[in-house]
């Protein structure tokens, strides 16, 4: 990176104009620093100065109860930047493993790829499948594009009743996600652990899919025929917008967040719906639908590349980063369970970085060992 690339960033962080991107860098920038940097500057004295560049950012809002990851992290990396000499050049060492958590076998962060089920049973890896046509059916041509997205093509009408009838399904595994462009025109990318079953085509008065586990969804708009995402605890019904759905199995409540347009959200369990607007959230359990405003980022950073957590208990973060690294989780009895941290982290760094990150609360500590990390304080 250039000496002007650097100081951009700090001028647009400075300003409070800093993108999630420059965020996540920043902080990337300070965990390789802290890492591999020679430069002699005891760990109080360090302390001490994030300290203060702390203080000077929020001045009124520092609470003893509530641990601000970002900021912190923030403060520390530009800190460092302005005291070290040639500092900027050792993002290119952020594959190093931070001394503090000790990891016999370091996990990569996940990857582009997926299966596709067709609709006579064939699995396809996406990953491993060339780009370019991968399928033909009923007239509908499905295609692998060299950015690694899956592609519907409606190319023959005469066979548009024989499609509806058939159904694809689009799966990833933990360390997996994936894009799709459904047979309308609507994009959806797949996080990981999650499946999405579709027809070939869409054809009468709806367009229904399901989804387990999460996904974004950008709906090409059909006023004459609504959209609709079913999971095992909700429908959402749309004509065309742009929302995030997160129904993992081991999440306590199904939650859709809506960026732009309306939703409407209807409860399995007793047929009870409402509408969402832009900026909210819904929330299904077993105490019914419940809706709130939220910061809409926080929902989709994952599609984004980055972990975004405001203030999110150890619990729900382990449970995002055991998804995307494929790793097992397990907890010492001493271990913070209910402890929240709010803070941006890369999602495309090794997990051990990841975990410094938390660890430079010292409020936690992790062990990583045969794909298995063990939570503890």
């Amino acid at each position: 990176m250039e000496e002007s690339e650097l100081k951009e960033i700090l001028e647009r962080y400075h300003a409070g104009e800093a993108t999630p991107d420059d965020l996540a860098f920043l902080e990337s920038w300070y965990l390789s620093h802290n890492a591999s940097s020679s430069f002699l500057m005891q760990d109080e004295e360090r302390v001490e100065d994030v300290d203060q560049v702390w203080t000077l950012i929020q001045p009124d809002q520092v609470s003893p109860k509530k641990i601000n990851l970002w900021y912190r992290v923030a403060a520390a990396a530009v800190v460092l930047i302005f005291v070290s000499v040639g500092g900027y050049f050792l993002i290119r060492q952020k594959n190093l493993v931070p001394a503090n958590v000790v990891a016999k076998n370091d996990a990569s962060p996940g990857v582009n790829k997926a299966t596709l089920i067709l609709a006579d049973g064939k699995k396809l890896v996406l990953e491993d499948a060339t780009s370019g046509q991968l399928a033909n059916q009923a007239g509908v041509t499905i295609t692998k594009t060299t950015k690694g997205e899956l592609v519907y093509t409606v190319r023959a009408a005469n066979n548009k009743a024989q499609s509806t009838k058939q159904f694809n399904e689009l799966e990833t595994s933990r360390g997996e996600q994936y894009q799709v462009v459904l047979p309308d025109g609507s994009h959806v990318w797949l996080n990981a652990a999650s499946s999405l079953k579709y027809p070939v085509v869409f054809d009468g008065k709806e367009r229904v899919v399901e989804l387990t586990g999460e996904a974004y969804f950008e709906v090409a708009h059909n006023k004459a025929m609504p959209f609709k995402v079913k999971t095992q605890q909700q429908e959402v019904e749309v004509l065309g917008t742009h929302f995030n759905v997160n129904a993992y199995n081991d999440e306590k409540t199904t939650a859709t967040t809506l960026m732009e347009g309306s939703v409407k959200i209807t409860s399995i369990a007793d047929h009870k719906n409402t509408l969402i607007k832009p900026g909210q959230q819904s929330s299904i359990n077993n105490q019914g639908i419940q809706v709130r405003q939220v910061d809409t980022d926080e929902a989709i950073a994952w599609k984004n590349g980055y972990f975004l957590f405001n203030n999110e208990n150890l619990e729900s973060i382990m449970r995002k980063i055991s998804r995307w690294y494929n790793v097992e989780v397990v907890y010492k009895s001493d271990a913070p369970r209910s402890m929240v941290f709010s803070g941006t982290v890369s999602k495309y760094k090794n997990v051990s970085q990841v975990l410094k990150t938390l660890e430079l609360t010292n409020s936690v500590h992790f062990r990583i060992d045969n794909s298995k990390i063990t939570v503890g304080n």
